[in-house]
C-alpha cells in the first residue's frame, strides 16, 4: 500500500453550508416571532378591557377593609382581581347617598357599580349585629363587574340557568319582592340582578351555574352562609313581630267581647236587681226561701261579671305590656333598618 493510499485527504470547510442553515434558522425564528407578535397584538386587541383592568390592579392600593371583603367572601384569585378593578369604595352618609342614591321606600342600598366607570361603591355598615352583611354586598358587586365582562355568548348561555332558579324560588316572598324593587330601579337588568343574587344568597344550584360561579369564588357557600346569617337578624325580629301584633289582635278581640259581654250583663243584671226589689217592696215573694234563692241567683251573676272584669283587666294589663314589648322591637328594627341605610320617612314618603 503506498503512503499517497495511506495518507488521509483533508476537505475545504464549506462555509456556505453552515451560513446556510443558520439563515434557515433565523428566518424561521423571525417567521415565529412576526406570528407571536400578529397573535399578541389579536389579543390585545380583543381584550383591551382585561388589559385596562390589569393596569387598574397593578395601581390600586385596597384598605384594610377592602382586602378582609375579599378574604371574608372567599373570592378566588379571579374575583379578587375583579373586585381590586373596580376600586371599591367603602362610604359613609350623606357621602354614600349622593353617590348610590335610592328613592324607593323600605329598601336600603348597600352597594353599586357604575358600568361606564368600572367602579364599586360600598355602604359601611357598622352593626355589630348585621356582621357579614358588608362581605355579601361586595360579593353581589363584584359579580356585577364579572357580568359587565363576559361575552354576549356567555350572558346568552347563563340567562336560562338564573331563570330556571329563579323559576325554582318563586315562591319566597322576600326574593320576589326584591326582584320587584329591581324591576324599578334597574330596567332591563334582570339577568344581571338575578347573576349577582343567585350567586351570593342561594345555596344548591345547577351544576353548571355552580361552575360558572367557582370562577369568582373559592367556596361561594362561605359568602351563602354570611348571608343567611345577617339576613336571619331581620327575619328573626320581623317574625317576633308578626307574632306580637297577632297575639295583640287576638287579645283585642277578646277583650272588646269580654267588654260587650260585660256591659249587656250587667245592663241585664241591673234591671233583674230593679225588678227584684221592686217585688219584695210589694211583698211579692211567696216564702224567705224564694226571696232567698231569687237574691242569691243574683249575687252569682254578680259575682261572675266582677271575675270576667277582673279577667278583662288582666288582659288589658298583658295587651299593654305587649304594646310596650312591640314598641322595643320596632325600635330594634328601626336601627337595624337605619344600619341598611333605610332612612325613617315621614307622612309625605321624604
Amino acid at each position: 500500500m503506498s503512503t499517497e493510499e495511506n495518507s488521509l485527504t483533508l476537505r475545504p470547510r464549506d462555509d456556505r453550508a453552515r451560513i446556510t442553515v443558520a439563515r434557515a434558522i433565523a428566518i424561521g425564528l423571525a417567521i415565529l416571532l412576526n406570528v407571536t407578535v400578529i397573535a399578541a397584538g389579536v389579543w390585545a386587541l380583543t381584550n383591551q378591557q382585561r388589559i385596562s383592568d390589569q393596569f387598574t390592579v397593578w395601581q390600586f392600593e385596597p384598605s384594610s377593609t377592602v382586602r378582609a371583603y375579599v378574604t371574608s367572601a372567599a373570592m378566588s384569585e379571579e374575583g379578587e382581581f375583579l373586585f381590586y378593578a373596580s376600586q371599591p369604595v367603602v362610604q359613609e352618609n350623606p357621602e354614600f347617598n349622593s353617590t348610590c342614591s335610592n328613592v324607593e321606600e323600605n329598601f336600603g342600598v348597600l352597594g353599586c357599580y357604575f358600568p361606564s366607570s368600572k367602579a364599586i361603591y360600598l355602604f359601611d355598615v357598622t352593626d355589630e349585629r348585621l356582621a357579614g352583611i358588608e362581605e355579601v354586598v361586595a360579593a353581589h358587586e363584584m359579580l356585577h363587574a364579572a357580568w359587565d365582562r363576559l361575552s354576549d355568548d356567555e350572558r346568552a348561555r347563563l340567562t336560562p340557568l338564573l331563570e330556571a332558579e329563579a323559576d325554582r324560588m318563586k315562591d319566597d316572598p322576600e326574593f320576589a319582592t326584591t326582584l320587584e324593587f329591581y324591576a324599578k330601579t334597574e330596567p332591563g337588568e334582570r339577568s344581571n340582578e338575578l347573576h349577582s343574587i343567585i350567586g351570593t344568597e342561594f345555596a344548591d344550584l345547577s351544576p353548571e351555574l355552580e361552575e360558572h360561579y367557582a370562577t369568582y369564588f373559592t367556596d361561594r357557600a362561605t359568602v351563602v352562609a354570611l348571608h343567611e346569617k345577617s339576613n336571619a337578624v331581620f327575619t328573626e325580629q320581623l317574625d317576633a313581630s308578626k307574632k306580637l301584633v297577632e297575639q295583640l289582635d287576638a287579645l283585642r278581640g277578646t277583650i272588646d267581647d269580654d267588654y260587650a259581654t260585660y256591659n249587656s250583663g250587667y245592663d241585664s243584671l241591673n234591671a233583674d236587681i230593679d225588678s227584684f226589689n221592686a217585688r219584695a217592696d210589694r211583698g211579692d215573694f211567696a216564702t224567705l226561701d224564694q226571696f232567698n234563692r231569687e237574691r242569691n241567683q243574683l249575687i252569682n251573676r254578680q259575682d261572675e261579671l266582677n271575675a270576667l272584669y277582673d279577667t278583662i283587666e288582666a288582659n288589658v294589663a298583658t295587651y299593654d305590656g305587649l304594646v310596650v314589648q312591640l314598641e322595643d322591637l320596632n325600635a330594634t328594627i328601626s336601627e337595624l333598618n337605619q344600619s341598611i341605610n333605610i332612612e325613617p320617612r315621614n307622612q309625605d314618603g321624604i
